[in-house]
This record gives C-alpha cells, structure tokens and sequence, in this order.
C-alpha cells in the first residue's frame, strides 16, 4: 500500500464546505514518470465576504478566498501560484446581482500569533447589476413622485381627492422603502439607496404639506369695521342699537378674505413649476455624486 501526503490547506475565510461524492467521491491522482503527482477534489465552498455598502446599489465589491496552510510553518511548507492566471472562470458564468470584472491572485503569506505560515490569496472583483433596482425601486419612485404632483391641477375646494392623493402617496413610498432595504443587513451608515428614499419620500410629504398651505391660505380671515344701523325712536332721538354704549356706531367682525383663493392659485401655480424643477435637479445631483465618487 502507498501513502501519499497530502498538505493541510485550508479556506481562511470559510462558512461552509463540502466535498462532491456523486456518483462517487470526485477525487483524482495522477503520478507522472517524473515523480510530480496531480492530486484534484472536488467541492463547494461558501466564504465569508464583508462588504462595504455606502453606494448600494451602485457599489463594487471585491471578495476575498484565503488558501493557508493550517499545521505546517513557512519553513516547511509554501503555496506559489503556478502561473499568472492560475484561476479559470467560466466564461458563460452568470450572476443574479452581479457582474464578474476580473480575477486577481496574490500571495498573503505573513506572521500569525502561532507563527509564519503561507497563504495564497484569490480576489473575485464584483460589480453589482443595477437594472433590476432601476426596474423595481428608482423608476417606480419617480412615478410615484409624479402622482404626487397631481394635487397641484386639482381645484382647491377638492379637499377629499387632494388628502387622499397625497397620504396614498406618502404611504405607497414608504411601503416601498421598507421593501427595498428588507433583504439588506442593518448596518448604521447612510447607503445610496436610502438617500434616494429619503428625498422621494421628502417630495410626496411636500407636496401634502403644499395643499395644507394652500388651504390655510384660502379660508384666511381678516378683521372689517361695519356700521351699526342707526334709527329713530321717534322723538327727534338717534338712537344706535349697537350695544350698551349707544355712542358706538361701528363694530368689527372677521370674514373671509376675498383675495385668499387667488393667492392659493398662485401656489399652486409655483408649486407646478417649483416641484418639478427642484426633483429633476436632484435626480441629477445623486447620479452625478454616486458615479463620479
């Protein structure tokens, strides 16, 4: 019987693995008329791969596979690479979320706490797709966004449709938002993503907020001086029913401001021009800051 040593490698960064044993174990070992033998396994491993999530869904994520030795020294065992690019992707290889760059090797041998060991490393550059977010979460938003705008073209005495379309709009956004961030981990900084929801919800609030104004502004009331009638008891006396003191003749009463519904139309109108105008200038504002940075 032959024994053949095989090395101690092991996957640094490693969650789980396993080995292939269908139809049986997916094992090989070929021994050359030089000595050099080929030894082949196959398995599965998933890696631990922290990610940094600040331009999500716009970010690129490299994810590192640690290869080390787990018993044996520097001194008496060392990995190298066989060639520049030792690594083979499958060229026909397709991501859900993401798009494969490039692949970088490299050697990361170094001092450990127990000592120098070798290690190899292999870096999986990932750029993440972003159409299903443009398909599912920023085009929607902006639809969304849109609607809100339709309070603006509405008469003002249309108080029922006007409350109704903008809390379904602040509702509708913020149901989106807790969708789109639901399969994220909580971590406690601000992702691009959020950003976005932010300023859609921000706009739908405003535009809710625009027809309060406007409604305030349309019932405003304003003081006016009246005249209390005068007549004549029929001695030659005047005599002023206004009251206790017969010597006040005008009183003030609040009635509504005539030229309140004219200034509420002027909102709308800005708001039909200023809404719009403050919307597309962000837009461009957060593609230009996501992308250049």
């Amino acid at each position: 019987m032959t024994y053949i040593w095989v090395p101690d490698l092991y996957f640094a960064n490693e969650k789980k693995a396993s080995f292939h044993d269908v139809t049986v174990p997916n094992k090989m070992i070929h021994l050359y008329e030089d000595g050099k033998i080929l030894y082949r396994s196959r398995l599965s491993v998933t890696a631990s791969c922290p990610m940094r999530l600040h331009k999500y869904p716009m970010d690129f994520q490299i994810c590192s596979l640690y290869l080390q030795s787990f018993a044996y020294s520097s001194k008496r065992l060392q990995f190298a690479w066989m060639d520049e690019s030792p690594i083979e992707m499958n060229p026909d290889l397709e991501l859900p979320q993401f798009e494969p760059e490039k692949v970088v090797v490299d050697n990361c041998t170094g001092n450990f706490q127990t000592g120098k060991f070798t290690c190899l490393k292999v870096d999986f550059h990932l750029r993440r797709n972003i159409g299903y977010y443009m398909i599912q979460i920023y085009i929607p938003s902006i639809f969304i966004v849109m609607l809100s705008w339709v309070s603006f073209w509405l008469n003002i005495d249309a108080v029922p449709a006007r409350i109704s379309l903008g809390i379904l709009t602040v509702l509708t956004m913020t149901t989106q938002k807790s969708g789109a961030v639901s399969s994220l981990p909580r971590v406690s900084y601000v992702k691009a993503i959020d950003v976005w929801m932010a300023a859609c919800l921000c706009f739908v609030f405003s535009s809710l907020l625009e027809f309060a104004l406007i409604n305030v502004i349309d019932r405003r009331q304003i003081k006016r001086q009246i005249t209390m009638p005068v007549a004549d008891d029929g001695t030659g006396t005047k005599v002023c029913y206004c009251g206790a003191d017969p010597k006040m003749s005008k009183s003030v009463e609040w009635v509504k401001d005539p030229q309140g519904q004219e200034r509420a139309k002027k909102v709308d109108n800005m708001s039909r021009i200023l809404f719009p105008l403050a919307f597309v200038i962000f837009i461009i504002s957060y593609w230009l800051f996501y992308i250049s940075i």
